[in-house]
């Protein structure tokens, strides 16, 4: 999404953030970029309505795919200022992927209908305090949609970000960051390559961050409050790493939409023991299901795992069809009232109020 500084007179979000309604919407594609060997980015015109969302917040598409539509969840490349037009920066899967039928499928013209925004994973809830963005791979692109509210904003606040990618030629943005941090003089950009090539010339930082790599690029990071998207792996680390270097769990924020842990609940390990399980019949097999649990978190603890993405029944990606008997849903938008009534459910915010029978949506 190019960079337009004409939004930039909206003051600074206060604490308590309105929540910008999470609502189906028709998007035409009108440009796509190819950022690296693997990842592109999809720009996007709001045809039927305004797309509002806060930088680091997420989407779901539908994607028409030729075994049925798929819905799948990214987060929001662009910055949030012009809700005319939000943008997508995707890294394709294998073969078959959802991902890589984006790649090779979705051309300017094309027109999807998407759900949301969604997800508290933003900046504008932290007004006023030191920031430090981490992305690593693709998890990058929630940090650049920050970083163009920053700058689409004339913001000055304090600000450290790091991308970390396995190559140089995986590095995002470097183009558009280079402009970024011109015009921004208190912000610190500071690129990782964990594993350059043999024929890459790279003299910048080399490996995955450790203690002593985020010391030597800034030696303050208990008074930040820091953002971290990229693999579960990644997130762990970073969190390891930052911790032991004085950053306070509390200000430790990670992608994961909203979704709050919850306690997996065990079989009892006898027949005598009390247990008052709900038969729940899901792809040829009957589990006997907590009924104070969500579907998808149940289902999950008995291998069978239903794609999720908000967690908080807004973006429809777990969507089942309710074949025989009753849940209790609290969705927020996820859903139209028509696919209500013709029986889906949204699995991460259903729980099952007696004997159910579920499919996958055809």
């Amino acid at each position: 999404m190019a960079l337009d500084a004409s939004f930039s007179t909206l003051p600074f979000p206060k604490a308590g953030l309105p929540a910008h309604p999470s609502r189906q919407r028709l998007l035409r594609l009108v440009g796509r970029r190819q950022e690296t060997p693997d990842v592109v980015t999809f720009d996007f015109e709001v045809l039927d309505d305004r797309l509002r969302h806060h930088p680091g917040q997420a989407i779901a598409l539908d994607l028409p795919m030729a075994g049925g539509t798929a819905t799948r969840t990214f987060t929001l490349a662009s910055s949030g200022i012009d809700p005319r037009r939000v943008s997508v920066t995707v890294k394709a899967g294998s073969p078959g992927n959802a991902t890589r039928w984006m790649h090779e499928t979705l051309h300017p013209g094309a027109e999807i209908t998407a759900r949301g925004p969604f997800g508290r994973f933003t900046l504008a809830a932290h007004p006023g305090k030191p920031l430090l963005l981490v992305g690593g791979g693709s998890g990058f692109t929630p940090m650049m949609s920050m970083l163009r509210w920053l700058h689409a904003r004339r913001e000055t606040a304090d600000v450290a970000a790091i991308q970390v990618a396995r190559r140089v030629e995986d590095l995002l943005f470097t183009e558009e960051l280079g402009r970024i941090a011109a015009n921004m003089p208190n912000l610190r950009l500071f690129d990782v390559v964990t594993a350059p090539g043999a024929g890459e010339a790279w003299r910048g930082y080399r490996g995955r961050p450790d203690r002593a790599m985020i010391r030597a690029m800034f030696p303050d990071v208990g008074r930040r409050v820091a953002f971290c998207c990229g693999p579960e792996g990644f997130m762990s680390q970073m969190r390891r790493v930052l911790g032991a270097e004085g950053l306070d769990a509390r200000q430790f924020h990670t992608e994961s939409f909203g979704t709050a842990p919850v306690r997996i609940a065990e079989a009892p390990a006898s027949e005598d023991a009390a247990w008052d399980g709900v038969a729940v019949k899901y792809r040829g097999q009957i589990h006997d299901l907590p009924p104070d649990q969500p579907l998808s978190t149940a289902l999950a603890a008995r291998g069978q795992r239903i794609p999720t993405g908000c967690g908080e029944g807004q973006c429809g990606t777990c969507r089942l069809r309710l074949l025989e008997g009753e849940v209790e849903m609290q969705q927020q938008g996820g859903l139209s009232e028509r696919e209500v009534e013709q029986g889906y459910i949204l699995a991460c915010c259903s729980r099952p109020k007696g004997p159910v029978t579920l499919a996958d949506p055809a």
